[in-house]
C-alpha cells in the first residue's frame, strides 16, 4: 500500500508539473510571479529579414530604403510590445494566463498579446506605438493629431474575431499606446478600447471583476495552447 501512495503521489506530481511548467507551455500556477517572453519575437524577425545585407550596406552608407525604414518601424514595435508584456507580469500572480506572439490559422497575422484571466475573460492586447500626437475619435473617425488613422486597427479586430471563433467565446480588443493618450483616459473606436499602456493592467482587472464566467479559465488555456501556437520560437510564461 505505501509503495501504491508513493506512485499515486509521484504521478500528481508530473501531472502538475506537465500541466503548468512542461516545455514549450505558456502558462503560470496562481500566486507564482513570472515573465512573459516572446512578445515582439516577431516584430524582430521581420526587421532581421528586411535587414539583408544589401540594405546594410546601403544604411552604413546613408543611403536611405524603404525596407531599413520599414525595420525600423517593426523594432519600435517590438520595443511596445515588451514594454507592455513587462506591465501585465504582475497579473500572473493574481492567476492571469498570457501567451506572446500567436499564430493565427491560414493567416501570417499574429496576436502579440493573449491575456486568459482567472474568471475566463479573454482579451486580444496590441501594443502600439505611434508617436506622441493625441488620439481623439471625431465623426466616427480615430485621429491622430490631424491623421486619419481609422484603418489602422483592422488587424486588432480581425485578430479578436478570430480567436473568438477558435476559442468559442467573446473577445475583448484592447489597443494599448504606448505615449499618444493621457493617462487616466479610454477610447472606444468600432468595438476597441484605446488605452494608455500603463493603464491596461487596471483595465484588465475591472474587466475581469464584472465578467460573468461561462467557460472555466483551464480549458481556455488548454485550447488556446493547442489552436494558437508560437509563431516565432517557443513562448512561455514562467
Amino acid at each position: 500500500m505505501k509503495g501504491t501512495a508513493v506512485l499515486l503521489a509521484a504521478g500528481v506530481a508530473a501531472y502538475w508539473w506537465w500541466r503548468y511548467r512542461g516545455p514549450g507551455r505558456s502558462s503560470s500556477i496562481p500566486g507564482r510571479g513570472g515573465r512573459i517572453t516572446g512578445a515582439g519575437a516577431s516584430a524582430d524577425a521581420h526587421a532581421r529579414e528586411l535587414r539583408t545585407p544589401l540594405v546594410r550596406l546601403a544604411t552604413a552608407a546613408g543611403i536611405p530604403t524603404r525596407a531599413e525604414a520599414r525595420a525600423k518601424r517593426f523594432k519600435i514595435g517590438a520595443v511596445g510590445e515588451r514594454y507592455v508584456a513587462k506591465l501585465l507580469e504582475p497579473l500572473i500572480r493574481e492567476g492571469w494566463v498570457f501567451f506572446a506572439d500567436c499564430a493565427l490559422p491560414r493567416s501570417k497575422a499574429n496576436v502579440d498579446i493573449l491575456a486568459i484571466s482567472p474568471r475566463g475573460l479573454v482579451l486580444v492586447v496590441d501594443p502600439k506605438k505611434w508617436g506622441r500626437s493625441r488620439l481623439t475619435v471625431r465623426n466616427k473617425r480615430l485621429m491622430h493629431g490631424r491623421k486619419d488613422v481609422s484603418g489602422r486597427l483592422g488587424g486588432l479586430d480581425y485578430e479578436a474575431r478570430t480567436v473568438s471563433s477558435l476559442l468559442r467565446v467573446p473577445v475583448v480588443p484592447v489597443a494599448a499606446m504606448v505615449g499618444p493618450m493621457i493617462p487616466g483616459t479610454i477610447l472606444r473606436f468600432r468595438g476597441i478600447r484605446l488605452v494608455p499602456a500603463d493603464d491596461v493592467p487596471e483595465l484588465l482587472r475591472a474587466l475581469d471583476r464584472k465578467h460573468q464566467p461561462t467557460v472555466p479559465a483551464a480549458q481556455l488555456v488548454d485550447a488556446a495552447r493547442r489552436l494558437l501556437p508560437p509563431k516565432t520560437g517557443r513562448k512561455t510564461v514562467r
